[in-house]
């Protein structure tokens, strides 16, 4: 079982269960918003550790970045720079769809997405935190197992 795929389909439901819940605005961001967006960060290091534990590769854990990578790219980013980029437009481009799935797919970066709205780097932050928080957990039981092998025992 990939621990990481199973963090990021948690992701997913926690995300619906805030989206549809949400009875305000979407920029109206708490304090709890960004509570459950770090405990939902720390699940993908922790899915992460849990995959290098079982000995998976460390390809295993990159599976959504690269998925996050195909949205990013059809998304069309690199058309849509410029002072009226705006995340949730549907004007002059087509690639709405592939953008909504890369926020939704994260949808634990919802608060910063949002604080981050007008800005390139709102898509940008879920394409490199796919990439870091599942191998910072991955390296970290690596290089664990390396300095004490009686923890490379317990598996």
């Amino acid at each position: 079982m990939n621990y990481v795929t199973v963090i990021y389909l948690l992701n997913l439901l926690v995300y619906a269960i805030y989206f549809f819940g949400k009875s305000g605005s979407e920029v109206d961001i708490s304090p709890v918003n960004y509570t459950i967006s770090a405990i939902m960060s720390f699940f993908l290091i922790l899915g992460g550790y849990l995959n290098a534990k079982k000995n998976m590769t460390y390809r295993s854990v990159l599976w959504m970045f690269f998925v996050n990578v195909l949205f990013f790219v059809m998304s069309g980013l690199f058309d849509q720079f410029g002072n009226d980029f705006n995340l949730f437009s549907t004007v002059g481009n087509d690639s709405f769809i592939f953008t909504l799935a890369l926020i939704v797919y994260n949808g634990y970066l919802f608060p910063l997405i949002v604080n981050l709205d007008k800005t390139g780097f709102a898509l940008l932050l879920p394409v490199l935190l796919s990439f870091i928080l599942p191998s910072l957990g991955y390296w970290i039981r690596k290089i664990t197992v390396t300095k004490n092998p009686d923890l490379a025992e317990e598996n």
